[in-house]
């Protein structure tokens, strides 16, 4: 028996967000991997910060302030990124109901689309906010090194 032509009209639609998860769900690893360096970097300044004085010191205090503002944007990254999958999914779900209710609910699946892009233009620019503290807090590193 041939499955109906709407269930392969459905299926074919999932694809698209199904796709759309994949690359969002690698923009996620990779957000979540850069936190997990922020955290480390604190730890490793928190040490350094107990160790020294002075003008040293102060500068260590200022680049771990930097990490942790990176970190809260990196937060809010992986949450937009979340924030797109759970859409994305919610997309199939929509087209799943719409097959078996024989309701046109594309509307809602168009809306949660827009919602799912919103999440990772987002999600883009808190990265992109991210990488230039980065460089904030790198130049508190090579401060010394480039006079």
């Amino acid at each position: 028996m041939e499955p109906s032509l709407p269930f392969l009209q459905v299926l074919q639609s999932c694809i698209t967000p199904i796709a759309l998860i994949s690359g969002v769900g690698l923009l996620l690893i990779s957000l979540t991997n850069r936190l997990g360096r922020t955290i480390d970097a604190i730890r490793k300044i928190v040490r350094e910060i107990d160790e020294s004085q002075g003008i040293v010191r102060e500068r260590k205090i200022a680049q771990m302030k930097i990490i942790y503002k990176r970190s809260k944007l990196l937060r809010n990254g992986i949450s937009s990124m979340a924030f797109s999958i759970l859409n994305s999914s919610l997309i199939i779900f929509v087209l799943l109901i719409s097959l078996l209710c024989e309701k046109d609910l594309h509307n809602v699946a168009v809306m949660l689309l827009f919602f799912s892009i919103t999440g990772i233009i987002g999600s883009a620019i808190f990265l992109f906010s991210d990488v230039i503290l980065t460089l904030n807090a790198i130049s508190y590193e090579v401060k010394d090194h480039l006079d």
